[in-house]
Protein backbone atom coordinates (compact mmCIF):
# COMPACT_ATOMS: atom_id res chain seq x y z
CA UNK A 1 0.00 0.00 0.00
CA UNK A 2 1.72 3.18 -0.87
CA UNK A 3 0.29 6.45 1.67
CA UNK A 4 1.80 9.92 0.69
CA UNK A 5 2.85 11.52 3.98
CA UNK A 6 3.82 14.87 2.12
CA UNK A 7 3.53 16.84 -0.84
CA UNK A 8 5.17 19.29 -2.51
CA UNK A 9 3.13 20.96 -4.65
CA UNK A 10 4.59 22.27 -8.17
CA UNK A 11 5.19 25.88 -9.58
CA UNK A 12 1.50 27.20 -8.52
CA UNK A 13 0.01 24.82 -6.92
CA UNK A 14 -1.40 24.96 -3.50
CA UNK A 15 -2.30 22.33 -0.64
CA UNK A 16 -5.07 23.70 1.46
CA UNK A 17 -7.25 21.76 4.30
CA UNK A 18 -10.46 20.64 3.68
CA UNK A 19 -12.55 22.06 6.29
CA UNK A 20 -16.35 21.65 5.74
CA UNK A 21 -19.37 23.66 7.38
CA UNK A 22 -20.61 21.86 10.58
CA UNK A 23 -24.22 22.51 10.73
CA UNK A 24 -26.23 24.67 8.77
CA UNK A 25 -26.74 28.82 8.96
CA UNK A 26 -30.72 28.96 9.96
CA UNK A 27 -32.80 31.11 11.79
CA UNK A 28 -34.27 29.86 15.08
CA UNK A 29 -37.52 29.46 13.02
CA UNK A 30 -34.97 27.18 10.60
CA UNK A 31 -35.23 29.19 8.00
CA UNK A 32 -31.66 28.40 5.66
CA UNK A 33 -29.92 32.36 5.88
CA UNK A 34 -27.28 30.95 2.92
CA UNK A 35 -27.57 27.74 0.96
CA UNK A 36 -23.86 27.92 0.39
CA UNK A 37 -23.05 27.36 3.61
CA UNK A 38 -25.15 24.15 4.23
CA UNK A 39 -23.43 21.25 6.72
CA UNK A 40 -21.02 19.38 5.07
CA UNK A 41 -20.20 22.79 1.87
CA UNK A 42 -16.78 23.23 1.69
CA UNK A 43 -15.38 26.63 3.82
CA UNK A 44 -13.96 29.14 1.24
CA UNK A 45 -11.75 30.21 3.99
CA UNK A 46 -8.68 27.27 4.61
CA UNK A 47 -5.18 26.77 5.40
CA UNK A 48 -2.43 26.80 3.29
CA UNK A 49 -0.38 23.54 3.77
CA UNK A 50 1.95 23.35 0.80
CA UNK A 51 2.97 25.56 -1.95
CA UNK A 52 4.88 25.40 -5.05
CA UNK A 53 8.28 27.02 -6.12
CA UNK A 54 6.35 29.78 -8.28
CA UNK A 55 3.78 31.05 -5.60
CA UNK A 56 4.18 34.26 -4.59
CA UNK A 57 2.33 36.12 -0.97
CA UNK A 58 1.26 32.77 0.37
CA UNK A 59 3.12 30.56 2.63
CA UNK A 60 2.24 28.19 4.44
CA UNK A 61 -0.04 28.48 7.57
CA UNK A 62 -1.79 31.32 6.07
CA UNK A 63 -6.18 31.23 5.51
CA UNK A 64 -6.77 32.15 2.38
CA UNK A 65 -10.11 32.73 0.88
CA UNK A 66 -10.78 30.39 -1.74
CA UNK A 67 -12.54 30.86 -4.99
CA UNK A 68 -14.09 27.35 -6.66
CA UNK A 69 -15.81 29.32 -9.28
CA UNK A 70 -13.27 27.30 -11.79
CA UNK A 71 -14.55 23.72 -10.48
CA UNK A 72 -18.04 24.61 -11.21
CA UNK A 73 -19.78 21.87 -13.50
CA UNK A 74 -23.07 23.16 -14.69
CA UNK A 75 -25.63 19.93 -15.44
CA UNK A 76 -28.79 20.27 -17.83
CA UNK A 77 -32.04 18.23 -17.05
CA UNK A 78 -34.80 18.28 -19.66
CA UNK A 79 -37.82 19.70 -16.94
CA UNK A 80 -41.61 19.71 -17.49
CA UNK A 81 -43.04 20.84 -20.91
CA UNK A 82 -45.64 23.74 -20.84
CA UNK A 83 -47.19 25.23 -23.89
CA UNK A 84 -45.16 23.38 -26.04
CA UNK A 85 -42.04 24.35 -24.25
CA UNK A 86 -39.31 22.19 -22.59
CA UNK A 87 -37.42 24.02 -19.80
CA UNK A 88 -34.45 23.35 -18.77
CA UNK A 89 -33.24 22.40 -14.93
CA UNK A 90 -30.06 23.78 -14.59
CA UNK A 91 -28.01 22.49 -11.42
CA UNK A 92 -24.39 23.25 -10.54
CA UNK A 93 -21.81 21.05 -8.58
CA UNK A 94 -18.28 21.85 -7.63
CA UNK A 95 -15.45 19.09 -9.56
CA UNK A 96 -12.43 20.47 -6.73
CA UNK A 97 -9.54 18.31 -6.92
CA UNK A 98 -8.17 16.44 -3.76
CA UNK A 99 -5.13 14.87 -2.64
CA UNK A 100 -4.84 12.82 0.54
CA UNK A 101 -2.14 12.63 2.90
CA UNK A 102 -1.95 10.56 6.03
CA UNK A 103 -5.32 9.86 5.50
CA UNK A 104 -7.11 13.22 5.53
CA UNK A 105 -8.14 14.71 2.04
CA UNK A 106 -6.70 18.31 1.02
CA UNK A 107 -7.58 20.89 -1.64
CA UNK A 108 -5.73 20.51 -4.46
CA UNK A 109 -5.74 24.12 -6.11
CA UNK A 110 -3.90 26.57 -7.92
CA UNK A 111 -2.63 29.87 -6.78
CA UNK A 112 -5.18 31.75 -9.23
CA UNK A 113 -8.02 30.10 -6.94
CA UNK A 114 -6.65 31.81 -3.49
CA UNK A 115 -8.79 35.57 -4.05
CA UNK A 116 -6.79 37.08 -0.89
CA UNK A 117 -4.81 35.82 2.52
CA UNK A 118 -6.58 37.04 5.72
CA UNK A 119 -3.92 39.06 7.83
CA UNK A 120 -5.73 39.10 10.99
CA UNK A 121 -8.73 37.85 12.87
CA UNK A 122 -10.95 37.34 15.32
CA UNK A 123 -12.64 33.97 16.02
CA UNK A 124 -15.53 34.33 17.95
CA UNK A 125 -17.95 31.14 19.39
CA UNK A 126 -19.23 29.35 16.04
CA UNK A 127 -15.94 30.79 13.62
CA UNK A 128 -15.23 29.67 10.40
CA UNK A 129 -12.64 27.49 10.74
CA UNK A 130 -13.93 24.97 12.99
Amino acid sequence: MFKIKKIKPLFTGVITTSKRYVGNMTTKGGIILDATKMEGGLNPFQTVVAVGSMVKDVNEGDIVKINFKRYAVAQHRPGAIENNVQSDQLSIRYEIPMVEMDGVQYLSLQNADIEFVVTDYEVDEGGLLQ
